[in-house]
């Protein structure tokens, strides 16, 4: 089955493969490379590196010599976040893997952009944004906390939404946005009170930081967030291309 166009070739050799491997029974050997290279209708390096994704994630392993076998996953009570060639947001991400998406809105309020998302969606610290605060849980385990802004100017609505079970990335493209592209900044943080309360860890504690910017077509931002995530069972994954 060729790849079609208008999606990377990469992310859908890796999506099929990880429908594939599911429905196989650990031990199960992959197909050679230059067979799945003409069932996909890719190159050998785009098919190595959907594969590697797959391996680094614990659902297929490398045997030298001997070829490619699917294995149980090692980490079955992590969920990576895939930031690859689309924007497509974290609800619809951990849906395609199969895994059960559930939100808490703890907060959604209008407030000043203030020093926290002036810069970055490019406003006065006046103006008025919604503010979106989250907790994101997988499979009923919790996986981060989340909150974004998003300009009240141009989405004047938006705080009649409900994003208990919804997805804000559809709800954009619902408001007519194409989504171009999102700038992540990945860093560590210190978890401070209210953080570690809200992550079940020590205050004090270190945690994964993702800085989140998503923009149009038009390069103009329309949300901006911040994102903490757990230790015991989160992992941010990146496919960079050149």
């Amino acid at each position: 089955m060729p790849i079609a166009n208008g999606t990377s070739k990469y992310v859908a050799v890796r999506e099929h493969l990880l429908t594939r491997i599911r429905d196989l029974e650990v031990g199960t050997r992959l197909p050679a490379e230059p067979v799945l290279c003409d069932e996909y209708g890719v190159s050998r390096i785009t098919l190595r590196h959907a594969v590697d994704g797959l391996i680094a994630d614990g659902f297929l392993v490398r045997e030298q010599g001997r070829g490619t076998f699917v294995s149980a996953p090692r980490y079955a009570s992590r969920y990576p976040e895939r930031f690859a060639d689309q924007v497509s947001g974290f609800h619809t991400q951990q849906s395609r893997e199969g895994h059960a998406v559930h939100t808490r809105v703890i907060g959604f309020e209008d407030a000043a952009a203030g020093a926290f998302s002036s810069d970055k969606l490019a406003v006065n610290s006046a103006d008025r944004v919604a503010r979106l605060t989250r907790l994101r849980y997988v499979n009923d385990a919790l996986h981060h906390l989340a909150v974004t802004d998003l300009p009240l100017e141009r989405f004047p609505g938006i705080l009649d939404a409900d994003f208990t079970d919804g997805s804000l990335f559809d709800y954009l493209r619902g408001a007519g946005v194409t989504l171009a592209r999102n700038e992540v900044v990945v860093s560590l943080d210190t978890a401070d009170t209210a953080l570690a309360q809200h992550l079940g860890v020590e205050v004090g504690e270190k945690v994964l930081r993702v800085d989140s910017t998503v923009y149009d077509s038009d390069d103009v931002a329309v949300s901006y967030g911040t994102s903490h995530f757990t230790p015991q069972n989160s992992e941010i994954a990146f496919g960079l291309h050149g």
